[in-house]
């Protein structure tokens, strides 16, 4: 009963990072982009719910809608300030820039929160848990677990089947081929980073009704970086996949192996888990590889 404990509550916990590794592919799929800005995307689509609804008391309802919004402008506004400016630059260049976004954005995160947490639990979250036996599942857990699976469906449908979406793909392909077409390649990426930052903000106010708003929450970005590195750049499918997969094993770290070692062993097992990846399959699980000949 203890493993199958750790392996759901392992399988919800998951959801939120998933959502989050769906970001990131979303970006990378569209734009050829991997991002770590999106930790703090996450941390602002959190506090922007939190900001309108228990310090402005706007009602929920409300104030859930203009704060993903909001998370979504703060997606368009990092795409159009420092990632167009860059087009057609290294990849590597371009990721440097987020980690750039990372780090100024975080110094405003500190700045807001001043070192300290704000108590943060939405309504609509019951905070009563689900007891199934002598198993305890956190309902934002639960919520977050069902949240991932519409987002990644709806991407999935996105990318698939509407013009946008294909729009994206191409674009990711090749910037010319795409503006030959008649693709607006501008917009393309500013949609990407907006739909993307929805996507951040969403898992930001799950995340944030279990852990409250706090400094260190935009690191979890590190954590969707290693999710979208399992399943592959490429795939929102692997996205989750490998969400789920890095939740189970930390839940399994912290039960089994943290006690022995004297705790501290569930972030050390992401890590391990990442660098793993990249020895066995550095394209992820259902990523492609990718020929380049000279």
């Amino acid at each position: 009963m203890q493993f199958l404990g750790f392996l759901i509550q392992g399988v919800l916990e998951g959801g939120l990072y998933a959502m989050l590794g769906m970001g990131i592919v979303l970006v990378c799929k569209a734009t050829r982009v991997v991002s770590l800005a999106h930790g703090q995307i996450l941390f602002l689509g959190a506090y922007f719910v939190w900001l309108l609804y228990s310090a402005w008391d706007l009602p929920v309802l409300v104030a859930f809608p203009i704060g993903i919004v909001g998370a979504a402008l703060v997606g368009m506004l990092i795409e159009r300030l420092t990632m167009r400016p860059l087009i057609g630059q290294p990849e590597a260049s371009l990721f440097l820039v987020t980690l750039a976004v990372f780090m100024f954005l975080d110094g405003i995160t500190k700045l807001i929160l001043k070192g300290f947490a704000r108590a943060y639990h939405p309504p609509f979250i019951p905070e009563e848990p689900l007891h199934l036996g002598t198993i305890t599942i956190p309902q934002d857990y639960l919520y977050g677990f069902i949240a991932a699976i519409v987002v990644a469906a709806a991407l999935g449908v996105f990318f698939k089947y509407t013009r946008g979406g294909l729009g994206m793909r191409i674009t990711a392909e090749d910037h010319m081929v795409a503006q030959s077409m008649g693709i607006r390649v501008k917009r393309v990426f500013s949609w990407a980073w907006g739909i993307s930052g929805a996507v951040a903000g969403v898992a930001g106010v799950l995340m944030a009704s279990r852990t409250d708003l706090f400094y260190t929450m935009p690191e979890i970005a590190f954590k969707g970086l290693i999710v979208a590195l399992f399943g592959g750049l490429e795939s929102l499918r692997g996205a989750l996949v490998g969400g789920l997969a890095l939740g189970i094993l930390e839940r399994m770290a912290a039960g089994y192996i943290a006690p022995l070692v004297g705790g501290g062993f569930r972030e050390t097992a992401a890590y391990a888990f990442l660098l793993i990846i990249l020895l066995v399959r550095p394209y992820g699980l259902f990523g492609l590889v990718r020929i380049e000949r000279i």
